[in-house]
């Protein structure tokens, strides 16, 4: 859920959040015009030029305590805490510790994470000036921070009574609320809120959020669509209108949904991927594409193909699925896959006539066998046919054509081929992707830094898969990942119960990002944490590669990358606040020798972020690694098709087969990672224990996507609020195996 203070963010306390209460000058003092303008420079967010002015004031009259106070709250903001706050505790009592200057130096501690401080200011505060509707306001953000939603309730309730009319204040009602457990109240908070003010999208967006965790799927459908109405630019109303689709299946066409979804599928900040299913129903139920479908299937794809038939069936939600998402349905890539054969016999035929349908799905198919790595099935006939269009290609190519190869076979590999200037915007987009993104992260891999030898023969094997089969090959980055939320604010919010002051991490933290694959978890944690150093190593030179052009496209520069065996790195000449191994340590011959080397890498208090497979929620991985070992099947292309094949034909009630309906079946790189990777181990709560003892780790808590997960555990064990318990925990999974999807995610710190 989201509060709001005046903006759109998480619960935070820095200058661009919080604002100091205004204090009246007085007319009498000499300095009057001087200060007003050092305060216009502060609330422009211009700390540094407020500081020049203040100084000037405190060099000709030292004791003026407005601007003792005012140079605090400038040195805060500038990094300087401790001096700035011992700046305005001394202030306090030069200004007779006034309501609203309490206030000004509660936010200032808040900012620097001593929230119990912070909460004793504004509760002193409130006491002296209790018709002050803010100073109730951020009480209640405190108390909330500090996992007392209860007794944030309270300060939010206060705050609505003094400010009726404040949409703001409700919003952060509900939140309180929902976080308490008073999910009807919530709604009654968020209702209230958008009644008072019909356009406010974050409200929206919370009570969508309140009512699918409610199980009011259509209500919340509904408040999702009045958030995007709102506001159409608001990237977290967007990827929830994604995953409320995720669940969603059509057996009949509807159109307002299908053109929402295509909307939807299209935007840069939402990844599309949760929605692939719903799509490929709607596809599957479309009047214009059922005959299509129908007449493909019976194999008469060349007479279909008519171009007032193709161009029917090119309809903008099976473009956009292509072209924005790997297709997980069964059904719909069967039908593609016939289609793309009966495109290629078109073409051997003499038949494959160049309409604006048929060029567009030939450009969609194009880019989605790129992102699903050709995994799909090919027929003898078809793999026969190639080598004539790649001949053909050389002699003058139409972009139609060169798309039809580039649905069997990878562009940047055909040498010697290229598009016209006339090929258009469209084609351009897909060579981009396809030719020229894979020829730069070629060309990058030589200058990669190496900074540890690879010589263990399981980091080698390992190497060698990522080297082949990068993972995952991914699009976008959703703007709701793009917010700063530094290290210790993720964890203020994971663990609120936590005494933070205790861990060292800095607001600049060192980070290390050990396996970081093709860099998404990097990405995201660049975005946020702005001010972090990060180092990010992987094995794989061409992993590395692919993250490094995202990094840069995407704009982050505090992120070097670098080849390293993670084994290996203990020899390295630094030190981290934190480090983040997320599905790394389950690759090594032996895992825990891996994290005994991470560990030694942490400052004291330093933490580290783990991800490890689950035994119980792996259990249909382990029957499909056992079908593989069985045949023989290695991690090649012909041995990932082969899986997928086998996987799909097993009793539809197994857990074997549920993985048929992951993302990570559609691609060959994503297949050969979930069923035929070289090397895995798989953990247990208990094991983790274990582990955590002997390598003197301190668990935090796990990180809980779904908050049915987190209720279970309370409802099973009402008296533990900090949920910190690994045994617990381990009865709430052997209640509920699919608890942690396959993947414990947890935290944990150095003791000090």
């Amino acid at each position: 859920m989201r509060h709001d203070n005046g903006t759109i963010g998480l619960l935070a306390f820095g200058a661009a959040s919080a604002a100091p209460l205004p204090v009246s000058m007085s007319l009498s003092d000499p300095f009057q015009s001087q200060l007003a303008r050092a305060s216009a420079e502060l609330q422009a967010r211009r700390p540094a030029a407020a500081e020049t002015l203040y100084r000037e004031v405190l060099a000709a009259a030292p004791d003026h305590g407005v601007a003792t106070h005012f140079l605090g709250m400038c040195l805060v903001q500038t990094g300087r805490v401790q001096e700035g706050l011992a700046l305005m505790r001394r202030s306090l009592d030069r200004l007779d510790g006034g309501a609203r200057w309490r206030h000004n130096y509660a936010l200032m501690l808040a900012q620097a994470g001593d929230l119990e401080a912070a909460e004793r200011e504004l509760a002193g505060a409130a006491a002296l000036e209790p018709q002050n509707a803010a100073i109730f306001q951020y009480l209640g953000m405190v108390r909330q921070s500090r996992g007392r939603a209860r007794e944030a309730a309270d300060a939010y309730r206060a705050a609505c009574a003094l400010a009726p009319g404040n949409a703001q204040l409700a919003n952060n009602l509900g939140t309180a609320l929902n976080e308490a457990g008073d999910r009807p109240g919530a709604v009654e908070a968020y209702r209230r809120a958008v009644a008072l003010h019909p356009g406010y999208a974050v409200a929206w967006h919370n009570l969508a959020m309140c009512l699918a965790g409610a199980g009011d799927d259509p209500g919340a459908m509904d408040a999702v669509r009045r958030a995007i109405e709102a506001n159409p630019q608001f990237a977290p109303a967007w990827q929830q209108f994604a995953e409320l689709f995720a669940g969603a299946r059509f057996a009949h066409w509807d159109a307002d949904a299908a053109r929402d979804l295509a909307t939807a599928m299209t935007r840069a900040e939402v990844d599309a991927q949760p929605m692939a299913a719903a799509a490929a129903s709607l596809v599957l139920a479309d009047p214009l594409c059922a005959p299509a479908i129908a007449a493909v299937t019976r194999g008469e794809g060349a007479r279909w193909l008519a171009p007032q038939r193709a161009d029917a069936v090119a309809t903008p939600l099976l473009l956009a699925a292509l072209h924005n998402a790997l297709v997980t349905d069964a059904a719909l890539e069967a039908f593609l896959t016939r289609l793309r054969a009966a495109l290629l016999a078109a073409w051997r035929g003499g038949a494959l006539a160049a309409s604006q349908g048929v060029a567009e799905l030939l450009l969609a198919l194009a880019k989605q066998c790129f992102l699903n790595e050709y995994v799909w099935d090919e027929s003898p006939e078809e793999t026969a046919a190639l080598p004539a269009l790649e001949s053909a290609l050389r002699g003058g190519a139409e972009p139609h054509l060169i798309a039809l190869y580039g649905a069997y076979r990878p562009l940047a590999d055909l040498a010697g081929v290229r598009p016209g200037a006339d090929a258009g915007p469209a084609f351009a987009a897909l060579w981009r992707i396809t030719v020229e993104e894979p020829l730069e992260e070629r060309r990058a891999r030589p200058a990669l830094p190496v900074l540890t030898p690879i010589a263990d023969a399981t980091s080698r094997a390992v190497r060698s898969q990522y080297e082949r089969n990068p993972y995952p090959r991914w699009l976008r980055l959703p703007a709701t990942l793009r917010t700063q939320q530094p290290v210790r604010q993720t964890l203020r919010a994971l663990f609120p119960r936590i005494d933070l002051e205790r861990l060292a991490v800095p607001d600049a933290p060192d980070i290390l990002v050990a396996g970081c694959g093709t860099g998404y978890q990097t990405a995201v944690t660049a975005a946020r944490n702005p001010r972090a150093r990060i180092l990010a190593v992987d094995l794989s030179l061409a992993s590395l590669a692919y993250a490094q052009r995202r990094a840069r496209e995407l704009g982050f520069a505090n992120v070097e990358f670098g080849q390293a065996d993670l084994l290996e790195l203990g020899a390295l000449d630094r030190r981290f606040h934190v480090i983040e191994c997320a599905g790394v340590l389950h690759h090594l011959a032996d895992p825990l020798a891996g994290w005994r080397v991470l560990r030694g890498l942490l400052h004291p208090g330093g933490v580290m972020k783990v991800a490890l497979y689950s035994e119980l929620g792996r259990r249909g991985v382990v029957e499909a690694r056992a079908l593989a070992a069985s045949r023989g099947l290695d991690g090649d292309l012909g041995a990932v098709r082969e899986m997928r094949r086998l996987v799909r034909a097993l009793p539809e009630d197994g857990p074997a087969h549920a993985l048929s309906l992951s993302a990570d079946f559609a691609s060959a790189s994503g297949a050969r990672d979930l069923m035929l990777h070289v090397q895995e181990h798989r953990f247990t709560t208990a094991a983790i224990a274990a582990a955590l003892a002997e390598l003197r780790l301190e668990f935090l808590g796990f990180e809980i996507t779904r908050p049915e997960v987190r209720v279970a555990y309370h409802e099973r064990f009402p008296e533990d609020g900090e949920a910190r318990s690994l045994a617990r925990w381990g009865e709430v999974e052997a209640a509920h195996p699919d608890a942690f999807g396959g993947m414990y995610q947890f935290w944990a710190a150095v003791p000090r």
